[in-house]
């Protein structure tokens, strides 16, 4: 009796046991089925056949850097930035301390140049010289005195005041920056090697600014890469520039010529890109078992809609759009609701 007892015990503990062992791989089995909660997106092309889609700076063709041609002190600055100004008209003035220690050889310096500008106004006026002649004496005039005015050489606005009165300067010395409004407005944007070898002159673009989209076309595209980056700079001109200002953000989609490896882009939300590096990142692909596969991808830029891959990805896939960070490669997810 007491043997048959010991038996029945051994047998309720083995019982016991298996379903122990069989319970505890169950719920591994249900937590690996489950996995992280994400959201998905299918993604789809953005853009035409061979397009390049890049973001630059917009600004005024001709944005030049005003500044006095002799050493002084600032008397007065008559602008500030974005002030409208007209050609001619008086921007600053610098009492001179670059002038010659003999004050004689001055004065007589002074009165040759007035002299010479009356006489080129006289044959000016009877069309004898041109008016590039007439300008050249009356610089010449400006720089015999002992103070020099900054004029406006085209209407335009100011983008920038890099001085103040009573500051001492030397020639050359940046003071106001003036955007050109009649040289129109461009948006140059730095392009990858292998994209700029695709664009010419005279290509068509559509360029985004706060929402708005505007047409526009290729104007420039840049002999030498930066040293830097190794980009080109192409300049894009903007057809209807009211609005705009220097310095704002665009997007832009150049209508390039196809390349042998010329990929249409795919925009995929910022989230889902992991490791970015230069033009390299990682995203998860999700496949019809729910399973995610991490994946390389090769991207040219962020716009306001996302990341803008060009390698990597094909339409109809599907990638994880959020909780990305805590997915593993090869591991099942949960698909959130409405994705």
């Amino acid at each position: 009796m007491q043997k048959a007892a010991i038996f029945q015990s051994i047998g309720l503990a083995a019982t016991l046991l298996l379903a122990a062992c069989s319970g505890g791989e169950a719920e591994e089995k249900a937590a690996a089925a489950e996995g992280p909660l994400v959201e998905v997106v299918e993604v789809a092309p953005t853009s035409a056949a061979g397009a390049i889609r890049v973001s630059g700076m917009v600004g005024y063709r001709r944005e030049p850097v005003l500044a006095f041609t002799a050493a002084g002190i600032v008397g007065a600055i008559d602008v500030d930035s974005g002030d409208v100004v007209r050609r001619g008209q008086r921007l600053a003035t610098l009492r001179r301390t670059s002038g010659g220690a003999n004050v004689d050889e001055a004065a007589l310096a002074r009165a040759n140049a007035e002299r010479d500008l009356a006489r080129t106004q006289e044959l000016y006026e009877r069309g004898f010289v041109s008016e590039a002649r007439l300008d050249d004496a009356r610089l010449a005039v400006a720089r015999a005195r002992d103070s020099s005015v900054l004029t406006a050489p085209a209407d335009g606005v100011i983008l920038r005041r890099a001085a103040e009165p009573a500051q001492t300067l030397a020639a050359g010395t940046p003071v106001l920056v003036l955007g050109e409004t009649g040289s129109g407005m461009v948006v140059r944007a730095p392009v990858a090697s292998s994209a700029a070898n695709r664009i010419r002159v005279g290509d068509v673009a559509q360029t985004r600014m706060n929402g708005t989209q505007r047409a526009g076309r290729v104007t420039r595209v840049g002999a030498k890469g930066n040293d830097a980056t190794g980009a080109f700079e192409v300049e894009i001109e903007i057809a209807a520039p009211e609005g705009l200002r220097s310095g704002m953000v665009a997007e832009v989609e150049i209508a390039a010529q196809p390349g042998e490896t010329a990929q249409t882009a795919i925009i995929v939300p910022t989230l889902a890109l992991l490791d970015a590096r230069a033009d390299q990142g990682i995203v998860y692909v999700v496949d019809e078992n729910s399973v995610a596969r991490r994946r390389a991808v090769r991207t040219a830029g962020v716009t306001q809609a996302g990341v803008v891959v060009v390698e990597g990805l094909n339409a109809g896939d599907r990638i994880v759009a959020t909780g990305a960070a805590y997915v593993r490669d090869g591991e099942p997810v949960r698909v959130g609701a409405g994705t």
